[in-house]
């Protein structure tokens, strides 16, 4: 794939937080490429890592608690090396984010519109009639009135709120978009919504999405490539339909193993099979695992597991870190 194709590319970034406790070694080595015009999907479970992946490529942790290394490139350019203020020029304008929470990242204090208004004037400089009619066209185009933009966060529902940010994420038309587990507090019909809007949206403006989950079954819906994070570390990486159907690591496995599935009985109801579970959690990355983090938890584990960190594998367009990868 040559860099053309492209939009940013994470290589061996790792990332240190020093807290009262120690240091944890929040990421270690990940190297990720997100293709142009495809929705990549970031998945695995909480504490693996992937908010901090991408807060990192925002470069939004708070510096002085945070050690920072490796290169995240976009346009050519490490965006780790740069200085805040190049930084401020490319957030929101070429990079920008729906973060987790929309009732946190929202602001109570002022009505949405001028929320969205704010995206746009922090890069362009527009009369006040065209700025409006940008921020009901864009209230629009995430399926809202142009109303809403005199309402308040706290006077809409959760899935509101996030199409008001997934407004203010695309204002200023980004290239790169990543959507930090964009349906996670709404209920099923909501999220169905707001992900089919983001399919509809990377049509329309030609974007690329960088979606992080925990749910395999959103993975499945909306992702081109899938990549699998745990304990810091990507463990997987494969367009989503391999991944699916030929997941090579144990990790991956058992996360596909826990998304929900129907089967039909006599009667023809729906009966919900019993969930398995993965034993165990991830691990508290206060020093950085000898061998295989997902050792313990692996029930292909052997020595070489526990004493030998493996190898990502990058013969081919399949990656797996394990050194029993089927």
């Amino acid at each position: 794939m040559s860099e053309r194709d492209k939009v940013l590319s994470i290589y061996k970034l790792f990332c240190d937080f020093m807290t009262a406790e120690g240091i944890v070694y929040a990421l270690s080595s990940v190297n990720l490429d997100i293709r142009r015009g495809t929705i990549h999907g970031l998945v695995g479970e909480s504490g693996c890592g992937k908010s901090v992946t991408g807060r990192a490529i925002m470069a939004l942790h708070e510096r002085r608690h945070t050690r920072l290394n490796g290169e995240v490139r976009f346009d050519g350019r490490n965006l780790l090396a740069l200085p805040e203020r190049e930084l401020r020029r490319i957030r929101g304008r070429r990079v920008s984010m729906i973060f987790q929470d929309p009732g946190a990242a929202l602001s109570p204090l002022m009505p949405v519109g001028r929320q969205i208004a704010e995206a746009i004037t922090n890069h362009f400089t527009l009369p006040k009639s065209e700025l409006q009619s940008r921020v009901s066209a864009l209230l629009e185009q995430v399926g809202l009135h142009s109303r809403v933009a005199r309402q308040y966060p706290f006077e809409l529902s959760g899935g509101m709120q996030q199409r008001v940010m997934i407004a203010q994420a695309i204002a200023c038309k980004p290239e790169l978009l990543i959507a930090d587990e964009p349906s996670t507090a709404l209920d099923v019909t909501i999220q169905a919504q707001v992900l089919n809007l983001l399919k509809e949206l990377r049509n329309q403006l030609s974007l690329s999405v960088l979606l992080i989950t925990h749910n395999f079954a959103i993975v499945a819906e909306v992702c081109d490539r899938v990549s699998v994070m745990y304990a810091g570390q990507i463990v997987e990486t494969a367009d989503a339909a391999t991944l699916l159907s030929a997941a090579a690591h144990p990790y991956s496995l058992a996360l596909i193993d826990c998304i929900p599935r129907s089967r039909g009985s006599g009667d023809n109801s729906a009966e919900r099979e019993p969930l398995p579970v993965i034993a165990g959690s991830p691990p508290r990355l206060y020093e950085r695992p000898r061998g295989c983090p997902f050792a313990p938890r692996c029930k292909r584990a052997d020595t070489l597991c526990e004493t030998v960190p493996p190898p990502l594998d990058i013969g081919n367009d399949h990656k797996v870190r394990c050194h029993h990868a089927r």
